[in-house]
């Protein structure tokens, strides 16, 4: 999966199409936070020698800029990015295994939907149809399936910034689609399979993760289904 945004489209471009700045600017500060927790939980097996040096950084400018325009608890998530970054490649490959198994489905905490508690099967197949439609292609899923959670956050990454750059029609559509994956998927198993890695209380690097990024979901849904009601009266 591409690590930087000219691969999906430049975040420089103008958001003046979009009906409500703030809306816009917001999106577009989400789109860096997806990104960086996407990369964060990406496998360091399936990654080793792809990710290139700095890949954080245009994110973390960002951040750091626009923090205060969403009302999100994003403390520590620099922290984590620091701390993925100076740890050495082979104790998180260990860590990711004794949590995820070489093959993700070895053990019990689920890093891919489908193999999450009471989720039907055919998920998988129903999220490659929302790829699909909306032209994500993420070539780079090496070993990963479409339903991995890097891939799902990499996805919300892609469409809130095409949000941030379009007109009133598209924004809309966009910030419906967001709303309704994050509810219809990720809300849907992600919570559980993060309680279950914190329990394990494993290193000092994943259940951290996993707390901030399932707080993250639970206050992003909320704040994208509010915002949706603005961009109808916009």
């Amino acid at each position: 999966m591409s690590t930087s945004f000219p691969d999906d489209v430049d975040p420089n471009l103008s958001t003046s199409l979009h009906p409500s700045s703030e809306l816009a600017e917001i999106s577009l500060l989400r789109s860096h936070i997806y990104n960086l927790y996407s990369q964060l939980v990406r496998s360091p097996i399936e990654s080793a020698g792809k990710v290139p040096f700095g890949w954080e950084q245009e994110s973390l400018q960002v951040l750091k800029a626009s923090r205060d325009t969403l009302e999100l608890d994003l403390d520590g998530l620099e922290e984590l990015v620091i701390t993925h970054r100076e740890t050495l490649p082979e104790e998180m490959q260990k860590n990711y295994r004794e949590l995820f198994g070489d093959d993700e489905r070895d053990l019990g905490i689920p890093i891919e939907e489908e193999v999450g508690q009471a989720i039907p099967v055919g998920t998988k197949n129903e999220i490659k149809r929302i790829y699909d439609y909306f032209g994500y292609r993420p070539f780079e899923y090496g070993g990963r399936s479409a339903d991995h959670l890097s891939v799902e956050l990499g996805f919300m990454k892609v469409i809130s910034l095409r949000e941030a750059l379009s007109d009133r029609e598209s924004a809309f559509s966009y910030a419906m689609v967001q709303r309704d994956f994050l509810e219809r998927h990720m809300l849907r198993w992600f919570p559980s399979a993060a309680d279950q890695v914190m329990e394990t209380r494993h290193d000092d690097f994943y259940p951290r993760l996993f707390e901030k990024l399932a707080t993250f979901l639970v206050q992003d849904a909320k704040w994208r289904r509010e915002s949706v009601d603005k961009l109808k009266a916009a």
